[in-house]
C-alpha cells in the first residue's frame, strides 16, 4: 500500500504543474483572462489515473468548455509533466468540473441579503 504522505506530495506536485502548464504552456483562447485552479487531485494508488477538479475564476467562465478543452489537451499536459518529473509512470489526467466556488458565492449572497432584525435591549440570553 502506498504511503499516504507520498500520495499527497504527488497530488500537490501535479496541482502545481497543472497550474504552470495551463497558465504558461497551453495557448487556448478559452483560458485567456481566467484563473484556472485545481483544488483537488486524486491519484490512483498505481499512478495510472489522476482525477482533477477544475475551478475557474474570470469573465464569463464557461467551466464546461474549459474542462472539455483540458480533457482534449490531456496528452499535451501529460507530456509536459513527463518532462519535469522522474516518475516511472505519469497518470492519465481526467478533468472534472468543480462548482464549489459558485456555491460558496451563492451562499454568501444569500447571507448578505438576509434581513435579521436588530436585537432588542435587555433580551440577551
Amino acid at each position: 500500500m502506498p504511503d499516504p504522505v507520498r500520495m499527497k506530495r504527488i497530488a500537490a506536485f501535479f496541482q502545481q504543474e497543472l497550474s504552470r502548464i495551463v497558465s504558461r504552456e497551453l495557448k487556448d483562447p478559452l483560458f485567456e483572462n481566467k484563473v484556472i485552479s485545481f483544488p483537488e487531485v486524486k491519484v490512483s494508488k498505481d499512478l495510472s489515473v489522476a482525477h482533477v477538479k477544475v475551478s475557474v475564476f474570470g469573465e464569463s467562465s464557461d467551466i464546461s468548455a474549459i474542462v472539455e478543452a483540458l480533457n482534449e489537451a490531456e496528452h499535451v499536459i501529460r507530456h509536459e509533466i513527463m518532462q519535469v518529473s522522474d516518475f516511472r509512470r505519469t497518470p492519465q489526467f481526467i478533468f472534472h468540473e468543480d462548482h464549489s466556488i459558485e456555491y460558496a458565492a451563492q451562499i454568501d449572497s444569500i447571507l448578505d441579503n438576509l434581513e435579521i432584525p436588530p436585537e432588542e435591549p435587555g433580551t440577551s440570553e
